[in-house]
């Protein structure tokens, strides 16, 4: 037990700065692998403990996303100077990794925030923590999730359908140290969606730097940019 103070204190230590820190950086590498088909997307991210995510990308042309964990969402192309704004829930970027870890949500990986509650805690092999979240209201999302911790950071997420089989696994890696933070640098995700399919995302965090003062997080879309219907593809 009392080999395990130290690294209590130091989780707690990290969890009362995370939530304090105010700005991360990081260069961003999405890579998802469907039905044998590879896409590659790549931004630079700069998100706040507010929430608020802003995202340059570069390919196949330059634009730039706006958003929030109240799923307000903006897609401005600076060569039109055009935005695309809208406001939905599956626009909402309270589930993003840069946003949970800065914002102090990264012990339950948000679930909290999506109305699931803690059901159970169990101790496995190896100092592993493994925690079963339920929905406070059944039937909506998922049956059940599995989070399990490992030095008290989560390295594993399964959300469970009503029939008790796993529809999406997630792994986390590759954590990186850094002053005030404490972040995965490898994200990948398996989405069962049909028996014999599933869709791979693995995200790949690099050159991540904390408390900065880039201008970009000062970016908002120019007042005169004329709105444009266009939908977002891959949001």
């Amino acid at each position: 037990m009392g080999l395990r103070i130290p690294v209590i204190l130091a989780i707690i230590s990290i969890s009362i700065s995370a939530a304090a820190q105010r700005r991360v950086a990081a260069e961003v590498e999405v890579k998802t692998v469907h039905q044998g088909k590879v896409t590659t997307v790549s931004s630079k991210a700069f998100c706040s403990s507010s929430g608020e995510l802003i995202q340059v990308f570069n390919s196949p042309y330059t634009y730039y996303t706006v958003s929030n964990p109240d799923g307000e969402f903006k897609l401005y192309i600076p060569g039109k100077n055009e935005v695309y704004s809208n406001r939905r829930e599956d626009f909402s970027d309270k589930d993003n990794i840069l946003y949970l870890f800065i914002s102090g949500h990264a012990g339950d990986m948000g679930l909290g925030l999506y109305g699931y509650r803690l059901a159970k805690t169990e101790n496995e092999e190896g100092g592993l923590i493994k925690r079963t979240y339920k929905p406070i209201a059944p039937g909506k999302g998922a049956s059940k999730v599995e989070l399990v911790l490992e030095n008290y950071l989560p390295i594993y997420l399964a959300y469970y359908n009503e029939g008790g089989a796993v529809v999406s696994r997630t792994y986390l890696s590759s954590y990186a140290r850094m002053p005030n933070l404490v972040l995965p640098q490898r994200v990948t995700s398996i989405n069962y969606t049909a028996k014999k399919d599933s869709t791979v995302v693995r995200t790949v965090f690099s050159n991540i730097k904390t408390d900065g003062k880039d201008p970009m997080f000062e970016f908002r879309v120019p007042k005169d940019a004329k709105p444009t219907a266009i939908s977002p593809v891959g949001k």
